[in-house]
């Protein structure tokens, strides 16, 4: 496999990578988002010369990309900062409309924001968003948990979005992430925390109850669904505990849900992602400490994972990424290398 990097931008601790809608085999327009007091930047394709979407405040953990009607936005969140510092965070919308620093609107304060997507139901758009915790005496303070919160769109994007908890008892909620479980392929989100990991499925009416469903009970910082082993089953893959060590594979079975560790030496684990890429199943795993690695996992002789995994880079400390597959011999990855301090592209050919 050759591997090809290139910075696109400085981007003191990068944190967020959002992608924008675009047809297969195109490479689309993303958003990137400092945590400290760095930049939102909006790098459109094909040229990704970085425009500033905003200056301040900062803390930009978390983006979604919205269409609405001819128009494009980003949801952002604000002001949480390192060390938990999000007790002032709020969602801000951000027009994507050609001109640098635009005025922005509040969606909602919603202290501890951590994760925000965008949900459409019949012709309704929705926001989720995770709260980290409810409020905090400290920086290890987890006595409040947080949880999941749904605002709808009105259909003036720019006035108030009317929100609603829907999930509660959730602390350190760090991911949320699209899955499709089962034979079925039933649409939800996984919830990673300090509770365990679950499965929140989308339910027929958004305007009721949210239901969860526990995956396992151990604590759970990331995680990402696909069906590794083609069954028709997917499998769950996830970072274990809050920023852990831990690389996992859960694989459900007639008695449950079964736990099973790839690797057990990651340094501050901060991404997971499994699909198809270059042509076969592949799992990509990275650390923000230490050697700061990306790793790429492939299938082992028994329909498992190959421990000896290959090295897509070293040092970056990446915090976010997609993965944008363009043929069965190419793809290229968005990186906030939150290590570099840079946002990066990496051009994969097998």
């Amino acid at each position: 496999m050759k591997i090809t990097s290139r910075t696109l931008a400085r981007l003191e601790r990068g944190y967020s990578i959002a992608l924008l809608p675009a047809p297969v085999g195109q490479l689309p327009g993303f958003l990137a988002g400092s945590e400290g007091e760095d930049r939102l930047l909006f790098l459109d394709a094909p040229e990704f010369t970085p425009k500033v979407i905003s200056k301040s405040p900062g803390g930009y953990i978390s983006t979604s990309a919205l269409l609405h009607g001819e128009r494009r936005w980003v949801v952002a969140t604000t002001l949480f900062k390192p060390g938990f510092d999000g007790a002032r965070a709020s969602i801000r919308l951000y027009p994507l409309n050609g001109v640098e620093c635009p005025d922005s609107t509040l969606v909602t304060e919603l202290p501890y924001t951590h994760r925000v997507t965008l949900h459409k139901y019949q012709d309704r758009q929705f926001l989720l968003a995770s709260t980290l915790c409810k409020a905090k005496a400290g920086k290890e303070d987890w006595t409040q948990p947080g949880g999941i919160h749904l605002a709808e769109m009105p259909p003036d994007p720019t006035q108030v979005w009317p929100i609603r908890q829907i999930v509660y008892g959730l602390n350190k909620n760090h991911g949320m992430d699209y899955a499709e479980l089962g034979r079925s392929r039933r649409p939800g989100y996984l919830l990673s925390c300090m509770e365990g990991l679950f499965f929140m499925p989308l339910p027929a009416n958004p305007d009721g109850d949210w239901p969860v469903e526990k995956i396992c009970g151990d604590e759970n910082s990331d995680a990402f669904a696909f069906d590794w082993d083609n069954d028709g089953v997917p499998e769950i893959f996830g970072i274990s505990p809050f920023h852990g060590h831990v690389l996992t594979m859960h694989r459900e079975t007639s008695k449950g849900w079964e736990r099973r560790i790839i690797h057990d030496d990651l340094s501050f684990g901060h991404v997971v992602w499994a699909g198809r890429l270059l042509g076969g199943p592949a799992l990509l795993a990275g650390s923000r400490r230490d050697r700061r690695e990306l790793r790429l996992y492939r299938p082992g002789t028994d329909g498992g994972i190959d421990p000896n995994y290959q090295l897509i880079a070293e040092g970056i400390g990446p915090s976010q990424l997609h993965v944008v597959p363009l043929s069965d011999r190419r793809a290229v990855l968005y990186v906030a290398a939150h290590g570099l301090d840079e946002v990066r592209i990496y051009e994969l050919e097998a």
